[in-house]
């Protein structure tokens, strides 16, 4: 079975190859001229939404929500959704960079009555491309077109959260020609951009083997970080898309391979540290034949000795409990754990009585510390969140979340029914 695996993943990659082979590199003035395509069905897209009466309509609707609803993750059909919504509308929302210029445009969209003038105000948005294409998408299918986009299923998760929203609405025939036509060009120019470099990642994907993930997983996050840089370059910035494309594709795959490459996950950056310090260790004891201390990898590396000691600390904590107990017995770790599949009768009872009691603590909370700890931990209906979904529900930073986390914990820590609770539920070795 392993074999015919192996041989199956070996035709894959041939397959993969042979198609790349057929893509020779663009020249710099192939590059200039495929992505001036591009962006020139972006700006055909922009136009005829504006011409249209309720393209117009819908672009005020969606810059009045960008202040007034807040993407909440728990009504998304997935996250993923939420996730890409929330790449592109990030600078637009409350609190972004551009939240200003929604309220700037807003004013100047509703008194204008050219198109020009509209245009002029659409444009000081300066709207990503992806954004724009997701736009043009979702309008599409609500004048009944059939067409794929992901910032799209993200605006109709979104749309459906709008407290009033006119569902119905559709644009002319003639408008949904012309943006259909559009699309065509921006996709097709796209993905010249991506087939022409997709050698690109194969070799970066590449260097990254051996780390846990198979060389095809790898290939799949490197072109969709390949996708991504098509859809932002900006050819009239001077820079080839070879050189743009790269830094895409590489924190593409590495952020891939430290997501997956191992039992317990860390921050990128951790990992990069820990990484450069291993690194360090190995060309020093190559150079030397002597493990270096602790002292001077924090030299090399540029850290300081407590977080030096502490990231050395990370690679010996994952340990399998498939791991034999002792060398030669066939006993696993996970056969010394006491219980079996099967919970005791009681235990259903136990976490009642406990959930009782915190929620009556919780209550005890701020509002605002209060919300952070239910959606931390899903006391309530629904998942747990991580502190960036928290984070973007509430329409505040994430170190915000993080000290209201920990007041909310310090003070239920020192409830005293919640230690008593805990007291009696603690386990004790037999």
């Amino acid at each position: 079975m392993d074999n015919w695996t192996s041989d199956t993943d070996d035709k894959d990659l041939e397959r993969l190859f042979a198609e790349a082979r057929r893509y020779p590199l663009l020249t710099a003035d192939e590059e200039r001229t495929i992505d001036g395509d591009k962006w020139a069905a972006v700006s055909t897209m922009l136009d005829a939404l504006v011409d249209d009466d309720n393209g117009r309509t819908w672009l005020k609707d969606w810059a009045l929500q960008c202040g007034a609803t807040t993407p909440d993750i728990s009504l998304f059909r997935s996250r993923e959704s939420h996730f890409v919504l929330r790449r592109e509308l990030v600078d637009y929302l409350t609190g972004g960079k551009r939240a200003g210029d929604i309220d700037t445009f807003l004013a100047k969209f509703a008194r204008s009555r050219s198109s020009a003038s509209r245009r002029e105000a659409l444009d000081a948005l300066n709207l990503p491309a992806s954004l724009v294409v997701g736009i043009t998408c979702w309008l599409l299918r609500k004048s009944d077109h059939t067409v794929s986009d992901a910032v799209a299923d993200g605006l109709e998760d979104w749309e459906n959260q709008w407290p009033a929203h006119n569902s119905d609405l559709a644009l002319s025939e003639a408008t949904c020609s012309v943006l259909s036509n559009a699309y065509s060009r921006y996709a097709r120019a796209r993905d010249t951009l991506v087939m022409h470099n997709l050698r690109l990642v194969y070799s970066i994907a590449g260097k990254n083997k051996g780390k846990g993930i198979g060389y095809l997983d790898l290939i799949q996050e490197g072109t969709l970080g390949l996708i991504r840089a098509a859809e932002k370059y900006e050819s009239a910035k001077g820079f080839r898309f070879s050189t743009y494309c790269f830094n895409w594709i590489t924190q593409s795959i590495r952020r891939f391979v430290g997501d997956s490459g191992g039992m317990i996950r860390y921050p990128t950056h951790v990992q990069e540290q820990v990484a450069k310090l291993y690194r360090e260790k190995a060309l020093e004891q190559a150079r030397t034949g002597i493990e270096p201390g602790d002292e001077h990898l924090a030299k090399a590396a540029g850290l300081s000795l407590d977080k030096t000691r502490s990231l050395l600390q990370l690679r010996n904590m994952g340990v399998s409990l498939d791991a034999p107990q002792y060398d030669g017995e066939e006993t696993s770790l996970l056969d010394t754990i006491p219980g079996g599949p099967f919970q005791r009768t009681e235990n259903n009872a136990e976490i009642d009585s406990l959930n009782r009691c915190l929620l009556t603590n919780i209550q005890s909370l701020d509002p605002a510390e209060r919300e952070v700890v239910i959606a931390r931990w899903g006391l309530h209906d629904g998942p747990p969140l991580s502190r960036a979904e928290i984070a973007d529900r509430l329409s505040v930073s994430r170190e915000w979340v993080r000290q209201l986390e920990r007041s909310a914990l310090d003070k239920l820590a020192d409830s005293p029914s919640i230690r008593d609770a805990y007291d009696d539920y603690e386990i004790v070795p037999i």
